[in-house]
Protein backbone atom coordinates (compact mmCIF):
# COMPACT_ATOMS: atom_id res chain seq x y z
CA UNK A 1 0.00 0.00 0.00
CA UNK A 2 1.14 3.62 -0.66
CA UNK A 3 2.27 5.45 1.92
CA UNK A 4 1.74 9.37 1.94
CA UNK A 5 2.65 12.31 4.00
CA UNK A 6 4.64 13.45 6.68
CA UNK A 7 4.74 11.83 10.19
CA UNK A 8 1.27 13.87 11.46
CA UNK A 9 1.04 12.10 14.78
CA UNK A 10 4.50 11.41 17.02
CA UNK A 11 4.18 9.24 19.86
CA UNK A 12 7.28 8.40 21.69
CA UNK A 13 8.09 6.43 25.44
CA UNK A 14 4.80 6.66 26.03
CA UNK A 15 3.81 5.33 29.57
CA UNK A 16 0.28 5.12 31.07
CA UNK A 17 0.15 4.21 34.27
CA UNK A 18 -3.41 2.87 36.72
CA UNK A 19 -2.38 3.22 40.57
CA UNK A 20 -5.04 0.41 42.03
CA UNK A 21 -5.17 -0.21 45.66
CA UNK A 22 -3.83 -3.68 44.36
CA UNK A 23 -0.78 -1.49 43.33
CA UNK A 24 0.22 0.14 39.92
CA UNK A 25 -0.31 -1.12 36.68
CA UNK A 26 1.76 -0.46 33.60
CA UNK A 27 -0.74 -0.48 31.03
CA UNK A 28 1.21 1.08 28.73
CA UNK A 29 4.97 1.03 29.41
CA UNK A 30 7.40 2.93 26.73
CA UNK A 31 4.81 2.59 23.42
CA UNK A 32 6.56 4.54 19.99
CA UNK A 33 3.81 5.58 16.78
CA UNK A 34 4.35 7.01 14.24
CA UNK A 35 1.38 7.85 12.24
CA UNK A 36 1.71 9.40 8.60
CA UNK A 37 -0.64 11.88 7.21
CA UNK A 38 -3.06 10.08 4.69
CA UNK A 39 -2.51 6.52 5.76
CA UNK A 40 -3.93 4.00 8.34
CA UNK A 41 -2.01 2.50 11.05
CA UNK A 42 -3.28 -1.11 12.35
CA UNK A 43 -2.87 -1.58 16.65
CA UNK A 44 -2.64 -5.35 17.04
CA UNK A 45 -2.68 -7.03 19.93
CA UNK A 46 -4.77 -9.10 22.37
CA UNK A 47 -7.20 -7.75 24.79
CA UNK A 48 -5.05 -6.11 27.80
CA UNK A 49 -2.12 -5.08 25.24
CA UNK A 50 -2.52 -1.61 26.24
CA UNK A 51 -4.62 -0.63 22.79
CA UNK A 52 -7.17 1.01 24.12
CA UNK A 53 -5.28 2.50 26.87
CA UNK A 54 -2.79 3.85 24.44
CA UNK A 55 -5.46 5.80 22.00
CA UNK A 56 -7.47 7.21 25.32
CA UNK A 57 -3.95 8.84 26.36
CA UNK A 58 -3.64 10.07 22.74
CA UNK A 59 -7.47 12.11 23.19
CA UNK A 60 -6.78 13.29 26.28
CA UNK A 61 -9.34 10.96 28.11
CA UNK A 62 -7.92 9.79 30.84
CA UNK A 63 -9.97 12.10 33.61
CA UNK A 64 -11.60 10.40 35.90
CA UNK A 65 -9.98 7.23 36.39
CA UNK A 66 -6.83 6.01 38.21
CA UNK A 67 -4.86 6.46 34.78
CA UNK A 68 -2.12 8.55 34.21
CA UNK A 69 0.43 9.79 31.63
CA UNK A 70 3.78 9.21 33.81
CA UNK A 71 6.20 10.01 31.11
CA UNK A 72 6.22 10.28 27.54
CA UNK A 73 5.58 12.94 24.49
CA UNK A 74 2.51 12.88 21.85
CA UNK A 75 3.09 15.19 19.24
CA UNK A 76 0.38 16.21 16.80
CA UNK A 77 2.16 18.44 13.99
CA UNK A 78 5.30 18.84 16.02
CA UNK A 79 3.34 20.44 18.83
CA UNK A 80 3.53 18.05 22.32
CA UNK A 81 -0.57 17.79 23.40
CA UNK A 82 0.44 15.98 26.81
CA UNK A 83 0.62 18.73 29.27
CA UNK A 84 -2.01 21.16 27.46
CA UNK A 85 -5.05 22.36 29.41
CA UNK A 86 -8.63 20.62 29.50
CA UNK A 87 -9.54 23.93 27.48
CA UNK A 88 -7.09 22.94 24.64
CA UNK A 89 -7.83 19.72 24.71
CA UNK A 90 -11.66 19.98 24.26
CA UNK A 91 -10.40 21.69 21.32
CA UNK A 92 -8.48 19.18 20.04
CA UNK A 93 -11.15 16.40 20.54
CA UNK A 94 -13.58 16.44 17.19
CA UNK A 95 -11.74 18.66 15.95
CA UNK A 96 -8.63 17.96 14.92
CA UNK A 97 -8.59 14.59 16.46
CA UNK A 98 -11.89 12.18 16.55
CA UNK A 99 -12.32 8.91 18.28
CA UNK A 100 -15.17 6.15 16.86
CA UNK A 101 -15.58 4.02 19.83
CA UNK A 102 -16.59 -0.17 19.74
CA UNK A 103 -20.13 0.22 20.63
CA UNK A 104 -21.72 2.65 18.96
CA UNK A 105 -24.86 2.34 21.56
CA UNK A 106 -23.02 2.94 24.48
CA UNK A 107 -21.75 6.30 22.80
CA UNK A 108 -24.49 7.73 21.52
CA UNK A 109 -27.09 9.73 23.96
CA UNK A 110 -30.25 7.92 23.87
CA UNK A 111 -32.75 10.36 24.87
CA UNK A 112 -31.30 12.66 22.22
CA UNK A 113 -32.09 12.63 18.24
CA UNK A 114 -29.58 11.82 15.43
CA UNK A 115 -29.27 14.93 14.10
CA UNK A 116 -29.24 16.68 17.43
CA UNK A 117 -26.07 15.04 18.37
CA UNK A 118 -24.82 15.19 15.21
CA UNK A 119 -25.23 19.33 15.36
CA UNK A 120 -24.25 19.82 18.47
CA UNK A 121 -20.57 18.01 17.46
CA UNK A 122 -20.66 20.66 14.75
CA UNK A 123 -21.52 23.43 16.65
CA UNK A 124 -18.69 22.50 19.31
CA UNK A 125 -16.12 23.43 17.38
CA UNK A 126 -17.37 25.67 14.21
CA UNK A 127 -18.79 29.06 14.52
CA UNK A 128 -22.45 28.58 12.41
CA UNK A 129 -25.65 29.17 12.42
CA UNK A 130 -28.05 25.94 13.53
CA UNK A 131 -29.66 26.06 10.42
CA UNK A 132 -26.41 25.25 8.39
CA UNK A 133 -25.47 23.06 11.54
CA UNK A 134 -28.24 21.11 10.72
CA UNK A 135 -27.83 21.03 6.82
CA UNK A 136 -23.91 20.19 7.53
CA UNK A 137 -25.51 16.96 9.46
CA UNK A 138 -27.63 16.06 6.65
CA UNK A 139 -24.74 15.97 4.63
CA UNK A 140 -22.06 13.95 6.37
CA UNK A 141 -25.06 11.09 6.80
CA UNK A 142 -25.45 11.01 3.54
CA UNK A 143 -21.81 10.88 2.75
CA UNK A 144 -21.45 7.65 5.08
CA UNK A 145 -24.35 5.90 3.07
CA UNK A 146 -27.11 6.37 6.10
CA UNK A 147 -30.48 5.59 4.40
CA UNK A 148 -33.55 7.70 4.44
CA UNK A 149 -31.48 10.73 6.00
CA UNK A 150 -34.50 13.25 6.43
CA UNK A 151 -36.25 11.08 8.59
CA UNK A 152 -33.30 9.43 10.53
CA UNK A 153 -32.67 12.89 11.23
CA UNK A 154 -35.52 12.71 14.05
CA UNK A 155 -34.88 8.95 14.99
CA UNK A 156 -33.11 8.40 18.33
CA UNK A 157 -30.35 5.52 18.38
CA UNK A 158 -32.99 2.13 19.86
CA UNK A 159 -34.85 2.51 16.30
CA UNK A 160 -31.63 2.10 14.44
CA UNK A 161 -29.47 -0.90 13.01
CA UNK A 162 -25.80 -1.29 14.81
CA UNK A 163 -24.67 -0.61 11.37
CA UNK A 164 -26.61 2.31 11.06
CA UNK A 165 -25.62 3.42 14.54
CA UNK A 166 -21.70 3.07 13.62
CA UNK A 167 -22.38 5.57 10.37
CA UNK A 168 -23.66 8.16 12.63
CA UNK A 169 -20.52 7.84 14.52
CA UNK A 170 -18.31 7.92 11.65
CA UNK A 171 -20.51 11.21 10.37
CA UNK A 172 -20.41 12.67 13.78
CA UNK A 173 -16.02 11.80 14.14
CA UNK A 174 -15.82 13.11 10.31
CA UNK A 175 -18.00 16.29 10.60
CA UNK A 176 -15.49 18.58 11.57
CA UNK A 177 -12.95 17.32 9.46
CA UNK A 178 -10.04 15.90 11.82
CA UNK A 179 -6.43 15.39 10.82
CA UNK A 180 -6.50 12.01 12.42
CA UNK A 181 -9.20 9.65 13.37
CA UNK A 182 -8.84 7.14 16.12
CA UNK A 183 -11.19 3.96 15.68
CA UNK A 184 -11.25 1.59 18.74
CA UNK A 185 -12.65 -1.74 17.05
CA UNK A 186 -15.38 -0.41 15.25
CA UNK A 187 -16.61 -3.59 13.40
CA UNK A 188 -16.43 -5.84 16.55
CA UNK A 189 -19.47 -6.06 16.96
CA UNK A 190 -21.01 -5.97 13.82
CA UNK A 191 -21.62 -9.08 11.25
CA UNK A 192 -19.27 -9.72 8.45
CA UNK A 193 -21.38 -8.14 6.07
CA UNK A 194 -21.82 -4.62 7.34
CA UNK A 195 -17.79 -4.73 8.34
CA UNK A 196 -17.67 -4.84 5.09
CA UNK A 197 -19.44 -1.88 4.47
CA UNK A 198 -17.93 -0.04 6.80
CA UNK A 199 -14.74 -0.95 6.05
CA UNK A 200 -15.10 0.22 2.81
CA UNK A 201 -16.39 3.72 3.97
CA UNK A 202 -13.93 4.38 6.16
CA UNK A 203 -11.34 3.78 3.25
CA UNK A 204 -13.48 5.90 0.99
CA UNK A 205 -13.46 8.72 3.11
CA UNK A 206 -9.70 8.56 4.06
CA UNK A 207 -9.39 9.38 0.08
CA UNK A 208 -11.64 11.81 -0.17
CA UNK A 209 -11.23 14.01 3.32
CA UNK A 210 -6.83 13.01 3.92
CA UNK A 211 -7.70 11.80 7.18
CA UNK A 212 -5.13 9.82 8.57
CA UNK A 213 -6.38 6.75 11.02
CA UNK A 214 -5.19 4.73 14.09
CA UNK A 215 -7.34 1.87 13.75
CA UNK A 216 -7.35 -0.84 16.61
CA UNK A 217 -8.33 -4.45 16.18
CA UNK A 218 -7.50 -7.82 16.82
CA UNK A 219 -9.08 -8.95 13.15
CA UNK A 220 -5.56 -9.76 11.03
CA UNK A 221 -8.08 -10.03 8.34
CA UNK A 222 -9.19 -6.30 8.80
CA UNK A 223 -5.50 -4.66 9.34
CA UNK A 224 -4.73 -6.43 5.79
CA UNK A 225 -7.72 -5.19 4.34
CA UNK A 226 -7.73 -1.31 5.64
CA UNK A 227 -4.16 -0.66 6.74
CA UNK A 228 -0.82 0.32 5.50
CA UNK A 229 1.49 -0.18 8.75
CA UNK A 230 1.06 -2.33 11.70
CA UNK A 231 2.14 -2.00 15.61
CA UNK A 232 1.80 -5.38 17.54
CA UNK A 233 1.52 -4.89 21.19
CA UNK A 234 2.11 -7.00 23.85
CA UNK A 235 2.03 -5.97 27.72
CA UNK A 236 1.48 -2.28 26.91
CA UNK A 237 4.66 -2.46 24.72
CA UNK A 238 5.72 -2.50 21.39
CA UNK A 239 7.15 -5.71 19.84
CA UNK A 240 7.04 -5.53 16.47
CA UNK A 241 6.42 -2.98 13.95
CA UNK A 242 6.29 -2.93 10.16
CA UNK A 243 4.46 -2.00 6.61
CA UNK A 244 1.83 -4.16 6.73
CA UNK A 245 3.08 -6.54 3.51
CA UNK A 246 5.63 -6.92 5.13
CA UNK A 247 4.76 -7.67 8.78
CA UNK A 248 2.80 -10.33 6.82
CA UNK A 249 5.33 -11.65 4.65
CA UNK A 250 8.15 -12.09 7.18
CA UNK A 251 7.04 -11.79 10.63
CA UNK A 252 10.21 -11.36 12.95
CA UNK A 253 8.33 -11.68 16.48
CA UNK A 254 7.49 -15.57 17.55
CA UNK A 255 4.49 -13.43 19.12
CA UNK A 256 3.37 -11.89 15.68
CA UNK A 257 3.96 -15.57 13.88
CA UNK A 258 2.01 -17.13 16.52
CA UNK A 259 -1.15 -14.57 15.94
CA UNK A 260 -0.63 -15.16 12.28
CA UNK A 261 -0.24 -19.08 12.48
CA UNK A 262 -3.92 -18.75 14.30
CA UNK A 263 -5.27 -17.92 11.17
CA UNK A 264 -7.23 -20.35 9.07
CA UNK A 265 -6.22 -20.45 6.13
CA UNK A 266 -8.54 -20.39 2.57
CA UNK A 267 -8.20 -23.96 0.97
CA UNK A 268 -6.24 -25.42 4.04
CA UNK A 269 -7.89 -28.58 6.03
CA UNK A 270 -6.38 -29.04 9.61
CA UNK A 271 -7.71 -30.87 12.65
CA UNK A 272 -6.83 -28.09 15.38
CA UNK A 273 -5.70 -24.41 14.30
CA UNK A 274 -2.42 -23.02 16.06
CA UNK A 275 -2.42 -21.36 19.19
CA UNK A 276 -0.20 -19.12 21.09
CA UNK A 277 0.04 -21.20 24.77
CA UNK A 278 -0.77 -20.04 27.93
CA UNK A 279 -2.64 -16.52 28.27
CA UNK A 280 -1.63 -12.72 28.70
CA UNK A 281 0.61 -11.96 32.35
CA UNK A 282 -0.99 -9.95 34.81
CA UNK A 283 -0.12 -6.84 34.58
CA UNK A 284 0.52 -5.58 38.15
CA UNK A 285 3.14 -9.07 38.50
CA UNK A 286 5.24 -9.02 34.83
CA UNK A 287 7.41 -12.06 34.39
CA UNK A 288 11.38 -10.73 34.59
CA UNK A 289 12.96 -10.02 30.79
CA UNK A 290 10.90 -10.91 27.99
CA UNK A 291 7.25 -10.13 28.75
CA UNK A 292 6.61 -12.78 26.44
CA UNK A 293 8.99 -15.62 27.06
CA UNK A 294 6.39 -17.69 29.61
CA UNK A 295 4.85 -18.75 26.20
CA UNK A 296 7.70 -18.38 23.62
CA UNK A 297 8.02 -21.55 21.78
CA UNK A 298 11.30 -20.17 20.88
CA UNK A 299 12.59 -18.92 24.46
CA UNK A 300 16.21 -19.26 25.25
CA UNK A 301 17.67 -18.67 28.49
CA UNK A 302 18.64 -14.90 28.02
CA UNK A 303 14.86 -14.29 27.39
CA UNK A 304 13.76 -15.09 30.63
CA UNK A 305 16.69 -12.92 32.30
CA UNK A 306 16.76 -9.52 30.46
CA UNK A 307 14.50 -7.69 28.13
CA UNK A 308 15.56 -7.13 24.36
CA UNK A 309 15.61 -3.65 23.04
CA UNK A 310 14.45 -2.78 19.17
CA UNK A 311 16.45 -4.43 16.31
CA UNK A 312 15.80 -2.78 12.90
CA UNK A 313 16.00 -5.34 10.32
CA UNK A 314 15.10 -3.21 7.34
CA UNK A 315 13.06 -0.57 6.09
CA UNK A 316 11.35 0.80 9.14
CA UNK A 317 10.49 -3.25 10.32
CA UNK A 318 11.78 -3.81 13.83
CA UNK A 319 11.49 -6.12 16.21
CA UNK A 320 11.97 -6.99 20.19
CA UNK A 321 13.09 -10.22 19.95
CA UNK A 322 16.85 -11.15 21.00
CA UNK A 323 16.67 -14.09 17.80
CA UNK A 324 16.37 -10.71 15.90
CA UNK A 325 20.05 -9.20 17.09
CA UNK A 326 22.23 -10.39 15.05
CA UNK A 327 20.31 -11.50 11.55
CA UNK A 328 18.04 -9.96 9.85
CA UNK A 329 14.16 -11.11 8.77
CA UNK A 330 13.27 -13.96 6.54
CA UNK A 331 10.16 -15.75 4.64
CA UNK A 332 8.31 -17.52 7.91
CA UNK A 333 7.72 -21.11 7.10
CA UNK A 334 3.60 -21.52 6.83
CA UNK A 335 2.56 -17.87 7.56
CA UNK A 336 -0.56 -16.62 5.65
CA UNK A 337 0.48 -14.28 3.22
CA UNK A 338 -1.93 -10.27 3.38
CA UNK A 339 -3.44 -11.17 0.26
CA UNK A 340 -4.64 -14.78 1.66
CA UNK A 341 -5.97 -13.26 4.69
CA UNK A 342 -7.65 -10.45 2.24
CA UNK A 343 -9.06 -13.30 0.04
CA UNK A 344 -10.37 -15.28 3.30
CA UNK A 345 -11.86 -12.21 4.52
CA UNK A 346 -13.97 -12.01 1.34
CA UNK A 347 -14.85 -15.52 1.08
CA UNK A 348 -16.15 -15.58 4.56
CA UNK A 349 -18.56 -12.44 3.83
CA UNK A 350 -19.92 -14.58 0.84
CA UNK A 351 -20.25 -17.31 3.08
CA UNK A 352 -22.35 -15.76 5.22
CA UNK A 353 -24.24 -13.81 2.34
CA UNK A 354 -25.06 -17.34 0.76
CA UNK A 355 -26.44 -19.08 4.08
CA UNK A 356 -27.98 -16.18 5.73
CA UNK A 357 -26.00 -16.60 8.72
CA UNK A 358 -24.97 -13.71 11.36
Amino acid sequence: MEKRGHTILEVRNLRTHFMLDEGEVRSVDGVDIDLKEGSTLGFVGESGSGKSVTALSIMGLLMGTRGKITEGTIRLDGKDIVHISEEEKRKLRGGKISMIFQEPMTSLNPVMSIGKQVEECILQHEKITHKEAWEKAEHMLRMTGVPRVEHMMHEYPFQLSGGQRQRVMIAMALSCKPRILIADEPTTALDVTIQAQILDLMNTLKKETGTSILFITHDLGVVAEICDDVVVLYCGRVVEKADVCTLFAHPAHPYTQGLLASVPQLGVHVAELDSIPGNVPDPRHLPKGCKFAPRCKKAFALCFEEEPGFFDLEDGHASRCWLCEKKTSGPANNQPHVAVLVAQSDAGRQGENKNGRR
